[in-house]
């Protein structure tokens, strides 16, 4: 198998993550491994360690990279359009299949016995908790809502309706009704 070369780190990293997704959606999280998402990149085990240590931070890059491609897309709401419905519009992305929830579900499933996987979530829900913050306050400064007296627990709220939502929708619920709910309640704690 070819090796990656030192000087395509970026490109070989992102070579790497594709063929992680395609692995886990097509194995499942917990019976893929290591060595199936080498074999998919093309790539020698102990090449694919160089970039990733564990199927864990593999899987937690996936999840940031996910989380930065919907967050890009808040950036027009600092200008423009109903903050509400472009929030809502993040389920829309996913549910498109435009971002891969079993890797947050396969995560979540993982984390009940393993400390590294429960403690990497943390650390990716306390980024989300940073950016959904730092996303208010910019909303804020540009007079797009209102002043936020617990910009902590609204940003916590926002962040469990968007959780909430997406994981009733994909236990059955139904799509429409549910973001219908979620825009009248993100209107609700957003005061918008």
């Amino acid at each position: 198998m070819p090796k990656v070369v030192a000087g395509y780190k970026a490109q070989a990293r992102e070579r790497i993550i594709r063929a992680a997704r395609t692995v886990f959606l097509r194995k499942g999280i917990a019976h893929a491994t290591m060595d199936d998402v080498a074999r998919e990149v093309g790539v020698s085990k102990g090449a694919l360690y160089l970039y990733f240590r564990t199927k864990t931070q593999l899987l937690v890059q996936i999840q940031g990279q996910m989380r930065d491609e919907i967050v890009a897309e808040w950036d027009a709401l600092l200008e423009e359009g109903d903050i509400a419905e472009g929030l809502a519009d993040t389920l829309d992305r996913i549910f498109a299949g435009k971002a891969d929830t079993s890797v947050w579900h396969g995560l979540v499933a993982a984390s009940a016995g393993d400390p590294e996987v429960r403690a990497a979530l943390e650390l990716d829900h306390r980024e989300d908790l940073k950016l959904m913050r730092r996303f208010l306050k910019r909303l804020q400064d540009r007079g797009r809502i209102p002043k936020i007296e617990d910009p902590d627990t609204v940003a916590e709220i926002v962040l469990m309706l968007l959780s909430g939502t997406a994981v009733r929708v994909m236990l059955g619920g139904r799509m429409g009704d549910a973001r219908r709910k979620l825009v009248r309640s993100l209107r609700l704690i957003l005061r918008v």
